[in-house]
């Protein structure tokens, strides 16, 4: 295992920056990428000042076909926030604003041709807001296929960030399967957004992508202890340009998360803490495979999480919505009603 620098696992922060959509309605930049609301900031100003904070920088994937819809000023401006402060900009496409085309969102429903347009485009656009090609992308949505891979690799992208294992099912050409650690396929070099099974019951192990909201405090720091154990390559977290952002069920009101920013604060103390960790940006990474083609080389990782951690999410997210409150109190529930079957079968027993 060749791994970092030192023995030390990768970590990528990685922020997907965009102004999305409610259903087929584009949302205001303004809250969605810069998070300015209630008289504060909370977009990607506030994660960098987050990272800054620690010393540690961050890539964030901008969703350049926006300008198509935004205008070009919004991409270079997106840019240029990220660029001047230190941190590393590289490339999202959600092909759906291409040609106003706003109900197909899935780069694989897209065939090879429309795909090299489309990425085409987004390279282009990119290259105009940042100076510079990128090297690294990533779909909208995680969606990518062996048709995006060839495409990349046709218009001189070296890297790819869609994948998540188990998030999709993937079809990544030649039989190859998705694998949750850095592996080269063809002409790119394949860097998975990390995933983690919240549990196994036998065949059954749903996974969860490692992203700062959907996962717990404890979560995120289970799956960096993990990876540091067992001496995987990198591991890549996901967030959102609005990861601290909340917004009503239309997306016609905003308003600041502060527990999502305190989770990401004590997030990165922990990073902080660790030596056995180093946290790397896409640009970084792509400029040392090249002198160190073996640098993503390591064991397969997939941790599990167990159900204690996967109940312990279910309180810290009980906010959130029906399946949270519900693991979180129909577990204990569960667990009383099965004593009182027990208790009542040894009473009858005995009686």
């Amino acid at each position: 295992m060749s791994g970092c620098a030192a023995g030390r696992t990768m970590l990528l922060l990685t922020v997907d920056t965009e102004s999305t959509m409610a259903g087929l309605r584009p949302l205001p930049p303004e809250a969605m990428v810069y998070g300015r609301v209630d008289g504060g900031t909370y977009g990607i100003e506030r994660i960098m000042d987050c990272c800054d904070a620690h010393g540690l920088k961050a890539t964030f994937f901008a969703s350049t076909l926006e300008g198509l819809f935004h205008g070009e000023d919004h991409v270079r401006r997106m840019c240029a926030t990220v660029l001047e402060r230190g941190h590393d900009a590289q490339l999202h496409v959600h092909p759906n604003w291409w040609q106003d085309n706003f109900a197909r969102k899935a780069l694989i429903r897209y065939s090879f041709d429309e795909q090299l347009e489309v990425l085409g485009l987004a390279v282009e656009a990119y290259r105009k807001a940042c100076g510079a090609a990128p090297l690294a992308h990533r779909g909208g949505g995680l969606w990518a296929n062996g048709d995006t891979l060839r495409a990349l690799g046709e218009l001189g992208v070296p890297i790819d960030a869609s994948v998540a294992v188990g998030y999709h099912d993937y079809e990544l050409g030649d039989g190859v399967e998705p694998a949750n650690v850095p592996r080269r396929l063809g002409g790119v070099v394949e860097v998975p957004v990390t995933t983690f099974a919240q549990m196994r019951v036998g065949g059954w192990a749903p996974r969860r992508n490692y992203d700062l909201n959907a996962d717990s405090l404890a979560e995120l720091g289970f799956v960096l202890d993990r990876a540091a154990a067992s001496g995987a390559a990198a591991v890549s977290l996901l967030m959102h340009s609005f990861s601290f952002i909340g917004r009503d069920s239309e997306s016609t009101q905003f308003w600041p998360s502060a527990v999502e920013l305190t989770k990401f604060e004590r997030f990165l103390d922990h990073v902080a803490a660790r030596d056995d960790i180093e946290v790397v940006t896409f640009r970084e990474l792509a400029g040392r495979l090249e002198a160190e083609p073996e640098l993503l080389d390591g064991p397969d990782f997939s941790p599990t999480a167990g159900l204690w951690l996967t109940y312990g999410r279910s309180w810290e997210r009980f906010h959130t919505g029906w399946k949270s409150k519900t693991f979180a109190l129909g577990l204990p529930l569960a667990a009383a009603g099965l004593a009182a079957l027990v208790i009542a079968s040894v009473w009858w027993l005995v009686s």
